[in-house]
């Protein structure tokens, strides 16, 4: 194929953004593909049998096929690889499940691009993804958490854009932080320094009161710099593009979940669609392990977790709630999506 019909093709995923050579590149991934992996990451998809990059100043954007992109925005372990799954619904819409390509560009302005490029390239990558897959009539992006930094920046770039935010209860939170024990509790280490280097705290702590922090108040210190972000957003870009939705309330009604959801995004769906979604792979398989899923199993999963750690869990939540008052940050939003 040439560099133009790959351009052009959906089935080439901009995988990823080399900063040093201005390059994008590019890795064959079908629909089928898309379906069975949990990310799109190496790990998840697998030896490339073949990666083709080209010059960033070889691409286009007005001349790639291009449908409306909508964006399902998280903090995490709160059923968004169940949302971005749902909304692989041919001839409606694609979804896509964290491309590292812009997790790339988060981590090129770590290391200290200018505004302008990240800009122009991360322009540029929203434009690719916004490639339909057959007579699809948008794309669903879910990014990585770590995205979340650049989430304005990138419903700026489309303004007809229009968002999910999601988020787990901060009690069911840690309790997904605690079950993963030594990896979790590092990870949300890892996470925490990422905001700090983005900006993005929610409050402030002096260096020695850093160190101070137990894992799940960090898990939850985190966790309330999202809503932080989601506040500013909601505030910015207002009600009819940014919706937002808790994970118990989303799994509490999946067919009012999937029509709100579709709705949102300006994809109507008929009563059988809708129906035949909420009771789909979507709603009954885990999205990690694809083993049989249910709102009771999530839900026992998480209660055990909770007694286990019920007094360390107790007293963070209780902990960052204080804090969110203390900088004016609501972490019980209602749930418009719904």
């Amino acid at each position: 194929m040439t560099d133009h019909e790959i351009l052009r093709d959906p089935a080439w995923l901009p995988h990823r953004y080399d900063e040093t050579s201005d390059k994008f590149r590019f890795r064959a991934v079908t629909r089928d593909v898309h379906r069975g992996a949990t990310f799109l990451t190496d790990e998840h998809l697998g030896p490339a049998e073949r990666e083709v990059a080209i010059p960033a100043a070889a691409i286009d954007r007005s001349d790639l096929p291009s449908v409306p992109l909508h964006f399902v925005f998280h903090s995490a372990y709160c059923c968004s690889t169940l949302i971005a799954r749902m909304f692989d619904a041919p001839g409606h819409a694609m979804g896509l499940k964290e491309p590292v390509v812009l997790n790339d560009m988060v981590g090129w302005r770590r290391r200290g691009a200018k505004p302008q490029k990240i800009a122009a390239e991360l322009d540029r990558a929203l434009g690719l993804l916004s490639r339909p897959f057959d007579d699809d009539r948008a794309v669903v992006v879910k990014p990585s958490n770590i995205v979340n930094s650049l989430a304005p920046a990138i419903l700026g770039l489309r303004p007809q854009a229009r968002a999910i935010l999601l988020y787990a209860p901060i009690e069911d939170f840690l309790a997904s932080i605690a079950v993963k024990g030594l990896w979790g509790r590092r990870w949300v280490r890892q996470a925490l320094v990422g905001q700090m280097q983005d900006g993005v705290l929610a409050q402030q702590f002096a260096p020695e009161e850093m160190f101070e922090l137990t894992d799940l108040q960090v898990a939850a210190l985190g966790w309330l710099s999202h809503h932080r972000i989601y506040a500013q957003m909601r505030d910015r870009f207002g009600t009819d593009r940014i919706v937002i939705c808790d994970s118990r309330s989303l799994l509490a009604k999946p067919a009012l979940t999937v029509e709100r959801f579709f709705g949102h995004f300006e994809l109507g769906l008929d009563a059988a669609e809708r129906d035949a979604i909420a009771t789909g792979p979507a709603f009954t398989q885990n999205s990690k392990d694809r083993t049989r899923y249910s709102r009771d199993a999530r839900e026992e999963q998480l209660a055990s977790t909770r007694e286990a750690n019920s007094d360390e869990i107790a007293k963070v939540a209780e902990w960052i709630r204080v804090v969110a008052d203390g900088v004016g940050i609501d972490i019980a939003p209602p749930p418009s999506a719904l």
